[in-house]
């Protein structure tokens, strides 16, 4: 009993101490709310119809910011109706005009339509256009909804203010490197962590709840049932995903769809470590220290191969194709017998990065093939007729070839000069012809 109560106050001066660093001051905090007032004041003064209202969303509007966290996001809701072209067009006047006015610099982003992101000073700022549809309405624009998940956050929040454990909750996920729904990351949205803490009311809740979580753990806030007046037996839309987390304003969505697998582990996994051993470093880059400890070792054989990025591809096209082109690659260094201890991708502004760690870089010359069973007359005639060398070990016909690849860099070299084209898949815009190949280099992902 002593010893759980060591722990459990172990555990709270620990939280206690991060709190105290990540929790905006609250000079910050109407610093932050006298600028998104004045913001959103000015953008109401020129806003014009189809423009039907104008919402500050995200954790600074719900002070679940951390410090030095100035990002204001604001959403300019249309009537449903308008026109893609006048939705684009009038957002982007209506959002640089703003930027402008405040003596700021501003630049196009993409989501499915472009919009206008700007710095002022210290602020960040996203001037979002979307369209105002009701719960559990399609919507027409990829971020319809998040203005719904806003509303749904703020009436949330005025039964219990769950803030500083949301702050906990983003710092440890910031600590392991799973924060951020992007396709770079795969991790826990903003929102995604807020609805967590609303289900499980602390961090420390949570915590000891995902120490036990399996695969497919299915989570169903007790709001959504008042909402939607449902049934504790009420059947949901199944989902094929590691978590599930059904969304309060959109029951066919799963909010925590993008969590790889990879991550959704670390995250129960790294939960077991930190109650087990309540350490501030859990919260402080733990997975980039992690990984410079891991590196301290002997290595296998780097490669390394740069492609050049291409222009005004946003992230969430490009590390997929990434992915997806190294994974094809995989497949025919597979098929060639090499053996890699581990790989990851990265991209820079300008370049490309897939990397590689190999176990074994050079092979013989000779290789065995195992063929069919003894007993399979036509297989084993065609065996027989593409190898000349040929033999019976155990029940198959096998035989002796010549290794087309001795070593790996030869066959990156045909990769590279497009010789090997048929037998990779490339997409659209990562393709693997040119690039530059180092050995000896292995780039970690940031």
């Amino acid at each position: 009993m002593k010893e759980i109560l060591e722990n459990s106050m172990g555990i709270q001066k620990v939280l206690n101490e991060v709190l105290t660093d990540i929790s905006p001051t609250d000079s910050e905090k109407e610093e932050l709310t006298l600028f998104s007032n004045a913001v959103l004041h000015k953008l109401k003064s020129i806003s014009e119809y189809p423009i039907l209202d104008i919402i500050q969303v995200g954790s600074t509007a719900r002070n679940a910011n951390l410090k030095n966290d100035h990002d204001i996001d604001i959403f300019l809701r249309f009537e449903r109706n308008t026109e893609r072209e006048t939705l684009k067009e009038v957002g982007l006047r209506v959002g640089k005009e703003v930027i402008d006015y405040f003596g700021g610099i501003s630049w196009l982003e993409y989501a499915e339509h472009p919009y206008i992101s700007g710095k002022i000073g210290k602020f960040s700022l996203d001037i979002v256009p979307c369209y105002k549809i009701e719960n559990c309405e399609k919507i027409i624009s990829a971020v319809d909804r998040t203005p719904l998940h806003n509303e749904f956050l703020v009436l949330a929040s005025l039964k219990t203010d769950i803030s500083n454990e949301v702050r906990l909750l983003k710092k440890f996920l910031k600590g392991l490197s799973i924060y951020g729904s992007d396709l770079k990351t795969a991790g826990f949205s903003g929102y995604l962590c807020e609805l967590l803490i609303l289900k499980y009311g602390s961090f420390l809740n949570l915590l000891n709840d995902v120490k036990t979580w399996k695969l497919k753990k299915v989570i169903v806030l007790d709001e959504i049932y008042e909402m939607y007046g449902l049934k504790n037996d009420h059947k949901f839309l199944e989902f094929n995903d590691s978590l599930i987390v059904y969304d309060p304003v959109d029951l066919n969505r799963n909010v925590a769809a993008a969590l790889s697998l990879e991550n959704y582990c670390k995250f129960i996994f790294y939960s077991k470590m930190f109650l087990m051993n309540p350490n501030k470093e859990f919260f402080y880059n733990f997975e980039k220290k992690t990984i410079n400890k891991l590196n301290e070792r002997s290595h296998g054989y780097f490669l390394t191969i740069e492609i050049k990025r291409p222009e005004n591809v946003v992230e969430d096209i490009v590390y997929p194709q990434m992915e997806k082109l190294q994974k094809s690659i995989n497949k025919l260094i597979k098929e060639h017998d090499f053996d890699y201890l581990r790989y990851t991708n990265f991209a820079d502004e300008k370049v490309c990065y897939l990397s590689w760690e190999f176990l074994v870089h050079e092979l013989p010359d000779v290789k065995l093939r195992v063929g069919p069973p003894v007993s399979s007359s036509f297989g084993v005639l065609n065996f027989i007729k593409n190898n000349e060398k040929y033999f019976v070990s155990g029940c198959n016909v096998c035989a002796y070839k010549n290794r087309k690849y001795k070593n790996v860099q030869i066959l990156f070299n045909n990769i590279v000069n497009g010789k090997l084209k048929g037998q990779i898949t490339y997409p659209k815009y990562i393709c693997p012809e040119n690039a530059l190949i180092n050995i000896g280099t292995f780039v970690e992902r940031i």
